[in-house]
């Protein structure tokens, strides 16, 4: 399969996609992203696929949404840009609709982390059946330092509603260490094992009975989706983009990142948004 911005290579019984912008710590953008969805099918519709690994090549699995205000940045995000409320709503729900067939994708999904898990890389790890991470990796939302709002409902399912508060309402991040004790992630490891981990629980996996698995993650869905799920989905996504059209700067003296952004450059817009945390050691 020739894809630009994601891998995909068949192992066996095992599809590894891998996203491919490591110059960018794989920040998510609409050629990324379809890419990906092409990726996905394929692995769905190969009946000699059991398993589907996910990576991010380079230092990163993957920093998140591609803000950084270049040719590849999604201008979506962008106020100034006075989107109609339709196409806004309409790729919000894109968005949304893939992360979501991801969480309920028809077979077992591994996420392998190193360096950044941010916002959209959150999305993306959360939804997977299992991940594995390097000791060091970094997860958390900071976009909500912006004045957004998260968009997966996950969080909360996943970690609960008093640590999913700490990370949502503050843009803390965490390392894998804190991420497996609060059940964000399967398990942290050194970077020397963790191909080895993944590799292990593929192997579980595939000598699992097939019918047992998906008869099993089915149940999984179902109970989730008893629980509000499926609603919670729904109601990110308004949230989101109500998030996208009022944010901070359109109240006085309130941090305007992509204001400081376009002066200052990306760089300088992130260390400038992170300052007051730091600065209280948050």
């Amino acid at each position: 399969m020739s894809l630009e911005y994601v891998t995909y290579e068949k192992k066996g019984k095992t599809a590894v996609l891998t996203l491919n912008r490591p110059d960018k710590h794989n920040a998510l953008n609409e050629p990324l992203l379809t890419d990906f969805d092409a990726a996905l099918k394929a692995a769905e519709e190969d009946t000699e696929i059991g398993v589907v690994v996910i990576k991010g090549a380079g230092k990163s699995f993957c920093a998140g949404y591609d803000l950084n205000g270049d040719e590849t940045s999604d201008p979506a995000y962008d106020w100034r840009n006075k989107p109609m409320m339709h196409d806004l709503y309409t790729r919000q729900a894109r968005r949304q609709d893939r992360i979501e067939n991801l969480a309920k994708f028809p077979k077992p999904t591994i996420a392998q982390i190193q360096g950044q898990c941010l916002e959209g890389g959150c999305s993306i790890m959360m939804a997977c059946d299992f991940a594995y991470a390097v000791e060091d990796a970094i997860f958390g939302d900071p976009s909500v330092r912006m004045g957004m709002c998260t968009d997966l409902p996950l969080w909360y399912y996943l970690i609960g509603i008093k640590r999913a508060k700490e990370l949502l309402l503050t843009g803390r991040t965490i390392d894998a260490q804190e991420a497996q004790r609060i059940g964000m992630i399967s398990k942290a490891v050194s970077a020397n094992e963790i191909e080895a981990e993944v590799e292990k629980m593929v192997q579980v996996l595939l000598a699992s009975p097939t019918d047992s698995l998906r008869n099993n993650r089915e149940a999984f869905h179902a109970a989730l989706d008893s629980r509000g799920l499926s609603a919670g989905f729904r109601f990110a996504k308004d949230m989101r983009v109500f998030s996208v059209l009022q944010r901070p700067g359109s109240r006085p003296r309130e941090f305007n990142f992509f204001e400081t952004r376009d002066q200052k450059g990306f760089k300088a817009a992130c260390e400038e948004m992170n300052a007051p945390f730091k600065k209280i050691g948050y």
